[in-house]
């Protein structure tokens, strides 16, 4: 039946087969006229109709991005969809088999091509289709026998309606493919990138153009999806550089494993908990960090992890001279710009504690907020300045924004701005290495769960030169560190006072 897989994948397969068959049996005693009623109210639900047809893969409830599938993709067809979720999401379960039948049975498949880092690949990724249009009791029993007898074959088959599923490796082309008039309609790129590649750029370059001009120009033109199921774990990723090519329109959907606050995106499924994702962060170290944040980077040699060390901060009253917040705000106030940055930093003797970090592609608003927040927290326990990394860029974008959230406070900001001629900026990053080297900077430990500290962490160890990671919490705690020294205390010098008295009984 399935003449282009071995032996071994010939068992799987029948094995999954069996599990389907098994878990889809039909319960439900109903007459003609209900049974339609139901399958049309599953046809008009996304997540309904997922958990009926497919019990066996719904071990968990839907979280909120989850539901948006129907609205944002299957309603909004002839879309570039960028789904940039945190590995073990469910990006292949939902995209490359629970949508597509979804569309299949409201008579909107044509056709579906996979696209894979090679051919075997992409015939595997069909697996799970290919089963469940064969084996599932419950798709059967309402819609009809989807087999057909002569076209089931590994990564490539089509249904008794008609419609074709096709598997492609990123060494072949799928130009041209049809079955009788319908060609088709969904494409999805799934595990297209190999790691290593990615370090190729005209590598990466190659999978980009294969999926614009190879694949994309295969799909129907009247109604079509391409689908890139891909957290955005390396910048060279095709899902990075279609999001950042400015001549392709395309909508990005990036849900990480936490969200701003530092809380589960799915906690509906026990996998995926605050206290199993805290498991997650301490096993996997920067592959977490890339895989399940949506943060590619190649770990920096600039600072090392065993100079990250923790503290734990003293009264904010025995802090000398001043507390620095420092702002590093990026140059448009709305949240699609780079990160706005806050690190809230404290002197003792020589040592430098920061006391918080905050880091979000937010907007203005939500920046000043949370310095109102900080300010509010100090609560004139010592004297805070609030300090911004200025230019006229910057100033004028953001000043509007902080008016009117001091009108909202009914008081101003006390803002000073940090004026001086910068440098370089991995120059002046790079000038913290000493002071990291010798214990010098330490991290609040009742700050350690906050995504702002962590982010600010993560990002100083990607950081070397010429990388591409956002460095924008760094360079605050850079801008925090000059303006600290720049407003500490001076001490008073031991002169002595008096009358010189000659030694006479010294010898010469």
């Amino acid at each position: 039946m399935l003449p282009n897989k071995n032996n071994k994948y010939l068992q799987s397969f029948e094995e999954l087969v069996d599990v389907i068959k098994t878990s889809t049996q039909i319960l439900i005693d109903e007459s003609s006229s209900q049974k339609q009623q139901r399958i049309k109210k599953l046809l008009n639900n996304y997540e309904a109709f997922c958990h009926y047809y497919f019990p066996e893969y719904c071990y968990a409830p839907f979280s909120k991005f989850h539901k948006t599938i129907q609205k944002e993709i299957v309603d909004k067809p002839n879309n570039i969809y960028l789904a940039q979720w945190s590995r073990g999401f469910a990006k292949s379960t939902h995209l490359g088999l629970f949508l597509p039948l979804y569309l299949k049975f409201n008579e909107r498949l044509n056709g579906v091509i996979v696209g894979s880092l090679n051919e075997g690949m992409a015939g595997t990724k069909l697996d799970d289709l290919q089963a469940n249009l064969q084996a599932n009791q419950r798709i059967i029993a309402d819609f009809g026998q989807q087999w057909s007898y002569g076209s089931w074959e590994d990564g490539e088959f089509v249904t008794k309606d008609g419609v074709a599923f096709y598997g492609f490796g990123k060494n072949q082309s799928p130009r041209g493919y049809r079955f009788k008039w319908k060609r088709p309609n969904y494409g999805l790129v799934d595990d297209l990138n190999a790691a290593r590649q990615l370090k190729n750029l005209d590598i990466a370059n190659e999978d980009k153009r294969w999926v614009m001009e190879e694949l994309k120009p295969a799909l129907w033109t009247r109604e079509w999806w391409l689908i890139i199921a891909q957290n955005k774990f390396h910048d060279n990723a095709v899902t990075s550089l279609i999001e950042a090519d400015e001549e392709i329109k395309s909508k990005v959907h990036k849900v990480n494993i936490v969200d701003a606050k530092g809380e589960s995106n799915w906690k509906e499924n026990p996998d995926f908990s605050n206290t199993a994702i805290a498991t997650l962060r301490e096993s996997e170290g920067a592959g977490f960090i890339r895989e399940r944040l949506n943060t590619p980077f190649e770990e920096g040699s600039t600072f090392k992890v065993e100079w990250l060390h923790w503290c734990e901060p003293l009264p904010l009253d025995k802090y000398e001279g001043v507390l620095i917040h420092y702002l590093d705000p990026s140059y448009k106030s709305n949240d699609k710009s780079d990160y706005k940055a806050w690190v809230l930093l404290g002197k003792y003797k020589k040592e430098y504690h920061v006391l918080k970090a905050w880091g979000e592609k937010t907007t203005s608003k939500n920046m000043w907020e949370y310095a109102f927040e900080v300010d509010e927290w100090v609560n004139n326990k010592t004297t805070i300045k609030h300090c911004m990394e200025s230019n006229f860029i910057q100033e004028e974008v953001h000043k509007k924004e902080l008016e009117r959230v001091e009108e909202d406070k009914c008081r101003p900001l006390r803002l000073f701005y940090d004026v001086r001629k910068k440098e370089d900026k991995f120059e002046r990053i790079e000038t913290m290495q000493p002071l990291f080297q010798r214990s010098l900077i330490k991290f609040n430990i009742k700050e350690k769960e906050s995504t702002g500290m962590k982010l600010l962490r993560s990002q100083l160890l990607a950081i070397e030169k010429g990388s591409r990671i956002n460095d924008d919490l760094p360079d605050a705690l850079e801008g925090a560190i000059w303006m600290i020294d720049k407003n500490q205390p001076r001490k008073e010098n031991s002169i002595r006072i008096g009358k010189f008295k000659k030694n006479t009984s010294r010898s010469i």
